[in-house]
């Protein structure tokens, strides 16, 4: 138990930095929707091609944008650990009797819970310009998908903290969640994929990520969908958890 109340002791300090420090919070709250409005403006026209079955290309864009929102709530974590790290707060925590997977799992989980707040705002905006919700649980895919990239996007934040000890590297830690989402069908279904994109979209975890999530909020969730993004999510959890506890690791041999 001693290991849970240290989790939660941890999130909950991760959240009440969300009013704090704001800064760190808000560009993960509105990059979400200045994607949403900015791609949903400029690419409205190509919603007629056939690939995307006459949906709307705002109901489209939302599940990527709140996948966006989950990852950069993730990075967030990693920024929050990386300054603790700068201000000798995590020193303090490792000389402490806390369990050492707790140091990773409280930042996690603020990062699940703050992706949560950022898929709402999604759906808020995206049910203003006239978006219709889909079912409960078409609704709740969209949510755990998100939350669950997220947390993969938070441990490669975290993996980059323990080894630079510094938030200069919080531009690392966007990068990577930009490129994984941009290269995989963030903007088009995979049949309308051309050139090396097509490629390296089939080999991206988060192209089956968003696949579920699209068709769960345009269609309605199928199994073999949520299996592949189960996959996908499986990949990703296990790459970038063995980063994180091998940075914490090494920073525990230093």
């Amino acid at each position: 138990m001693s290991g849970i109340a240290t989790a939660l002791g941890l999130a909950g300090r991760n959240l009440l930095l969300v009013r704090r420090v704001p800064s760190v919070f808000i560009p993960s709250l509105v990059m979400p929707l200045f994607i949403l409005v900015s791609t949903a403006g400029a690419f409205h026209g190509i919603g007629a091609l056939p690939d995307f079955r006459g949906v709307d290309y705002l109901a489209f864009t939302l599940p990527m944008a709140a996948t966006m929102g989950a990852g950069f709530a993730g990075v967030n974590s990693g920024m929050t650990l990386a300054r603790d790290l700068e201000g000798g707060f995590f020193d303090r925590l490792q000389a402490s009797p806390a369990p050492r997977l707790a140091l990773i799992a409280g930042p996690l989980l603020a990062a699940v819970a703050r992706s949560l707040f950022t898929t709402t705002v999604v759906y808020v905006a995206a049910t203003i310009g006239g978006v219709s919700l889909p079912g409960v649980i078409d609704t709740f895919v969209v949510y755990v998908l998100a939350a669950a990239f997220g947390a993969a996007a938070s441990m490669w934040a975290m993996g980059v903290a323990l080894r630079t000890h510094s938030v200069q590297a919080s531009p690392l830690m966007q990068v990577v969640v930009f490129m994984s989402v941009f290269t995989s069908v963030a903007y088009t279904p995979r049949s309308a994929l051309r050139g090396w994109l097509s490629h390296v979209a089939d080999v991206n975890p988060v192209t089956y990520i968003l696949e579920a999530s699209r068709g769960a909020q345009l269609f309605g969730a199928t199994w073999s969908e949520l299996g592949r993004a189960g996959l996908a999510l499986a990949v990703l959890a296990a790459l970038t958890g063995t980063f994180a506890l091998r940075g914490l690791s090494r920073l525990g041999h230093r």
